[in-house]
């Protein structure tokens, strides 16, 4: 048998007492046991290995709930529908509305700005003085035959002849003329209430026609007397009414492109007394009297 001295005895319980496994010794030394293998390199690489994954692990976890909250914004956003991510995005600011232009100091009771139409009779009483504007029996409103003059004599200092085809009309003509227009739609295959509708178009029934007021002048070029519109319109006389006619304080009363506003088919030879200053307003706002009755009378 062999003997061990005290020291050999000591070395032989440490090194029992230490884990062969080196996972083991890395759990050991962590423990706070002694080092398995002081001074060498094998316990500094476990710490640098279980840092690692540590590390490793955190951020992973933080890359995880980034990545797992942006999807998840991005999923609602996508499942909006496309007028909701739209109106999310960009809110377009509405525009204000066109503030009108104030008219000029106008009333209801000025006798130049009465207005009437299809559907809009004129009081029964409505009884206008009225001057001959020419020798072959039209008339005007004596309050207008000045300026009318003036405008006739200017066009004349142009070159142009204007010719009067009509003026002021009792309201008994008004009604024969209506009826007429009546009868002559009748002939062409409308029934009864079609064809008055349609009448009010071309010639509307008493108290509502503008040639009631006395206000109302139908001009034409001399050498072409018709009611034939495309034709008036390409003439050297329309076109300097158009241009002119509001110096004088007229107005081309039913304009091509407001006839579901008036009720009334274009007539570029219609032209109606509104004064002056009205006329001006009118004219440079391209309203129609029934607009500006809208806008600033009602």
């Amino acid at each position: 048998m062999k003997y061990f001295t005290p020291e050999e005895e000591e070395k032989m319980q440490q090194s029992a007492a230490q884990p062969t496994d080196p996972a083991q010794k890395v759990r050991w030394s962590a423990e706070g046991g002694p080092s398995p293998e002081k001074g060498g390199s094998g316990g500094r690489k476990g710490w640098i290995i279980a840092l690692v994954v540590i590390v490793l692990a955190v951020a992973a976890l933080i890359v995880a709930l980034v990545w797992g909250g942006g999807a998840g914004q991005k999923g609602e956003a996508d499942s909006l529908p496309a007028s909701s991510q739209a109106s999310a995005s960009a809110q377009p600011t509405a525009e204000p509305s066109p503030t009108p232009v104030p008219g000029p100091a106008v009333t209801a009771e000025d006798w130049f700005a009465v207005l009437n139409g299809p559907g809009n009779p004129l009081p029964e009483d409505f009884d206008p003085q009225t001057d001959a504007i020419d020798g072959a029996g039209y008339y005007l409103d004596s309050r207008a035959v000045e300026d009318f003059f003036a405008m006739q004599q200017a066009a004349q200092e142009a070159g142009l002849q204007l010719k009067i085809i009509s003026g002021f009309r009792s309201t008994q003509r008004q009604q024969q003329l209506y009826e007429q227009e009546v009868q002559a739609l009748l002939s062409q295959g409308l029934d009864q209430a079609a064809a008055e509708e349609q009448a009010q178009r071309v010639e509307q029934k008493a108290y509502e026609s503008d040639h009631n007021t006395g206000l109302a002048v139908d001009l034409v070029p001399q050498y072409r007397q018709t009611k034939d519109a495309a034709t008036i319109v390409q003439t050297p006389e329309y076109q300097w009414l158009s241009e002119h006619a509001a110096e004088y304080g007229f107005v081309l009363r039913y304009p091509e492109d407001k006839q579901e506003i008036t009720g009334v088919e274009f007539k570029p030879w219609h032209w109606r007394y509104v004064g002056k200053e009205l006329a001006s307003f009118l004219k440079e706002q391209n309203l129609t009297l029934e607009e500006y009755w809208q806008q600033d009378l009602s």
